[in-house]
């Protein structure tokens, strides 16, 4: 069982997921109140969880997390804060989606539970660091780095997207 967890939290790192969460801890961490937001990814986590087991066929997933990913790196480059409430719905979006595009591989019930747990708390660790970081970003160095940050996260996400499109 331990395994399953492992590999849930490996599921978050994978790079499709790590852009999504990274972006977004970016874009709410610069506007200074991530905490709406990282409530609003962990009931979008556990509402993907839960969505998981209606056996959906093939969500378009990965192309929402790419998108969320692109337009929170652009909002971050261009120092454009959120209102929360939309930050929050951006959190939510992301959590269901990354929820969807991680469908445990386990055999038994209590291997899907580990996978998906190991997966909610790594993506949910992982948000709070980057938004903690942003946040604490309080220098015009600091802030421009941030900012370059966030322009990596949306080139990387634009390029792998329209590598997926044009497939």
């Amino acid at each position: 069982m331990i395994e399953n967890f492992i590999d849930g939290v490996m599921q978050a790192l994978q790079p499709t997921h790590l852009l999504a969460i990274a972006g977004l801890g970016l874009l709410t961490g610069q506007g200074g109140r991530p905490r709406f937001a990282l409530v609003a990814l962990t009931l979008g986590l556990l509402v993907g969880a839960y969505a998981l087991t209606f056996a959906l066929r093939d969500p378009p997933a990965a192309l929402v997390l790419l998108g969320i990913a692109a337009a929170s790196g652009l909002l971050v480059a261009a120092a454009w804060p959120l209102p929360v409430l939309t930050a929050a719905l951006f959190a939510f979006a992301v959590g269901t989606a990354l929820s969807l595009n991680a469908p445990p591989q386990a055999i038994t019930l209590h291997g899907a539970l580990a996978f998906q747990a190991g997966t909610i708390l790594a993506a949910f660790a992982l948000f709070a660091v980057v938004a903690f970081i942003a946040a604490r970003a309080r220098e015009p160095w600091q802030r421009i780095g941030v900012r370059i940050v966030g322009s990596w996260i949306a080139a990387s996400a634009i390029l792998v997207l329209t590598l997926r499109l044009t497939r």
